[in-house]
């Protein structure tokens, strides 16, 4: 009976390592934790969770803030920017390649996932996800079939 219980406590601590933990701060100023970062908002990782998925949403993420950086960059008027004729004679500036590495790095990042996504939905039939409030739900075949066929035009505009 003991070996049983100290078998089920140490799973129970094990379950509760897996997860990560995220802050994040609320429209009304009211800071949350929890275990799924919402996706709207900016969210701090007080624990980085062990899984691939984790690791996946980061490189996203990063991609993401690099392209917001680009942008902001790009918006700001420098003096360089003034006499735009003698640039084009020149070539591309530094702030455009920025934003070209940023940008063939974000579609990099999604053609990536996109990939991983067909690879997983065309190989299980039945494909199980997790929807805003946390439910798992199974994917019926006409969803996972559309799915698919998003998937594979996001490869064909991204690869």
């Amino acid at each position: 009976m003991r070996i049983a219980l100290a078998m089920l406590f140490s799973g129970l601590a094990l379950a509760a390592q897996a997860n990560g933990i995220y802050k994040w701060v609320d429209e009304n100023g009211v800071v949350h934790f929890g275990e799924q970062p919402p996706s709207s908002t900016e969210v701090e990782v007080i624990k980085k969770p062990k899984s691939e998925r984790y690791k996946q949403w980061e490189a996203e993420q990063q991609a993401a803030i690099a392209a917001e950086k680009a942008k902001q960059v790009a918006a700001k008027p420098t003096p360089e920017r003034k006499n735009t004729t003698k640039q084009e004679a020149q070539g591309p500036s530094k702030v455009d390649e920025q934003v070209a590495r940023a940008q063939a790095a974000a579609r990099a990042q999604r053609c990536e996932s996109s990939q991983k996504n067909l690879k997983a939905l065309t190989t299980h039939a039945r494909v199980r996800e997790i929807d805003e409030e946390g439910n798992h739900r199974m994917l019926g075949e006409d969803e996972r079939q559309e799915r698919i066929t998003k998937e594979k035009q996001s490869i064909r505009d991204n690869c």
